[in-house]
Order: C-alpha cells, then sequence, then structure tokens
C-alpha cells in the first residue's frame, strides 16, 4: 500500500463544520485514482492536504494520511522539503501560473533541481532537457530560454509535467490538468500523463470535471459532492453500474454523439 486515507476532515478557521468530511480511499503502487465532481466538492483540498500546502488556514481537523506507512500529518516542516517535489510531486492547473513570470523556465528548472539535488548548474540543465524532450517539447534548449508567457497552454502544461517528473516522484497529484486545454491538447496530456505513470511505476491522483479522461486513466474513480465521497470503486463499476443518485446525475451531463457517451 502506497497511501492510506482514513477518516480525513479538512476545516477552514472561519468554519465552524469540516469543509471535508470523511474521506476514505487507497492507492496502491501503480495505480490511479481519478476524483471527480462539481467545482467545490472537495477534490483539490483534498490532494492538497495530501500534499499538505492547504491554503486560507485550511487544515487536517481529523484523520490520517499514511504514506509509506509515515503519517504525513505529523511531518515537520524539514522532513517536507525534503519529500516534496522527490517522493510526491504536483501538477498543477496552468503550471504557467506557479512559474515566476519574470525569470526564464531554465532559471527556476535548474534552481528547482539544484535544490533537490547536490549537482551543478550544467548538469542540472541537462537534466532539465532530458525532462522537457521526454514531453515532447521541440527545441528544448529554447523552451530553457522563454518566460511563460511566451509558451503556449500545452507547452506550459508539458514543462509543469516535465519538473513534477524530475526526480521520478512515487506519487503525482494532478489538480485538472487539462481544463484548461483545447480538445486536441488534452488529449496529447492525457497520452502524457499515461505514457509517464506506466513508463515509471508512479502512482497518480488525478482531479478532473472530465468524466472522460477520468475512465481512460484511472484504475478507480472518487466522486464527491459537497466535500464528502458519494462514490468510490473500479472506474467500470463506477461507470458501468452507478449507485449514488449524482454519480448517474453526472454520468447523464456528458452529451451524446451519435447516441453514444464516450466514457
Amino acid at each position: 500500500m502506497l497511501l492510506e486515507v482514513s477518516n480525513l476532515d479538512i476545516s477552514y478557521a472561519k468554519s465552524k463544520t469540516p469543509t471535508v468530511q470523511n474521506v476514505n480511499f487507497k492507492l496502491n503502487e501503480g495505480e490511479i485514482l481519478a476524483i471527480v465532481g462539481e467545482s467545490g466538492s472537495g477534490k483539490t483540498t483534498v490532494i492538497r492536504a495530501i500534499l499538505n500546502c492547504l491554503p486560507g488556514g485550511g487544515k487536517v481537523s481529523r484523520g490520517k494520511i499514511v504514506f509509506e506507512d509515515k503519517n504525513l500529518i505529523d511531518l515537520d516542516s524539514g522532513k517536507w522539503r525534503g519529500m516534496r517535489g522527490k517522493d510526491i510531486s504536483m501538477i498543477f492547473q496552468d503550471s504557467g501560473n506557479m512559474l515566476n513570470p519574470v525569470r526564464t523556465i531554465g532559471s527556476q528548472f535548474v534552481e528547482y533541481i539544484q535544490v533537490h539535488k547536490d549537482i551543478d548548474k550544467k548538469s542540472a540543465r541537462d537534466l532539465a532537457v532530458e525532462k522537457l524532450t521526454l514531453m515532447n517539447l521541440p527545441n528544448p534548449e529554447n523552451i530553457l530560454n522563454s518566460y511563460t508567457f511566451e509558451l503556449s497552454g500545452g507547452m506550459r502544461q508539458r514543462v509543469g509535467i516535465a519538473m513534477a517528473i524530475t526526480f521520478q516522484p512515487k506519487l503525482l497529484l494532478a489538480d485538472e490538468p487539462t481544463s484548461a486545454l483545447d480538445v486536441t491538447t488534452q488529449a496529447q496530456i492525457v497520452g502524457e500523463l499515461m505514457f509517464v505513470t506506466r513508463g515509471t511505476g508512479a502512482s497518480m491522483i488525478i482531479v478532473t470535471h472530465n468524466l472522460g479522461v477520468a475512465s481512460y486513466l484511472a484504475d478507480n474513480i472518487m466522486v464527491m459532492s459537497l466535500g464528502r465521497v458519494v462514490e468510490y470503486g473500479k472506474t467500470q463499476d463506477v461507470i458501468n453500474n452507478p449507485q449514488a443518485e449524482y454519480t448517474k446525475s453526472l454520468l447523464a451531463s456528458v452529451p451524446e454523439i451519435g447516441g453514444r457517451r464516450y466514457v
């Protein structure tokens, strides 16, 4: 077992009741879990809690998050610095927003590598080029010399994925990594995420509104509504035989093409 989340409640300072309540799931090595639901259902809050980066005074108020037999809630800031980016890494909704717009991609990528690995700048830059090449980015040296505003949305996402997989983390957390992209680029990014996870054996939790993406990528699906898990199980079971009315309504909202829903 790589990750086990038990009885998880997440609270914010101004709220009298937990925003997210009683979340339970398990993730084995090499598995992909998709968390689906409408905006505000608590999906992103759950994965931010796993990475201990809840915004606005958010905190885990109950439960456990056990990663490789360690309860992440008990870790101090020093242990987190050693774990983030190496053992657990995140891909953001728009990777361009996580990067400094007044610094080149290369300066930030090299700095990120050197924080986690004792190597010189040239070796770090070579590693960055290697990871960008893996993401099918043309002319990676030109990418490293560019600023975020000079790249398309799809290119920024590939940079974010390249940075996230630099140290071959055991767990990838992907927060709506395709939602800001056109359909063609979405398909390319999904293919690259599948290549990364299946190729390295990494596990992944992907937050998405897109049931098509969830059904294609994930081994298991967890459906959330209003901060609670309403359905959780094997992907084919959830898609083909949903038990919760909310899950049924999500599936019914997928448009039909030629009388068929592509989920």
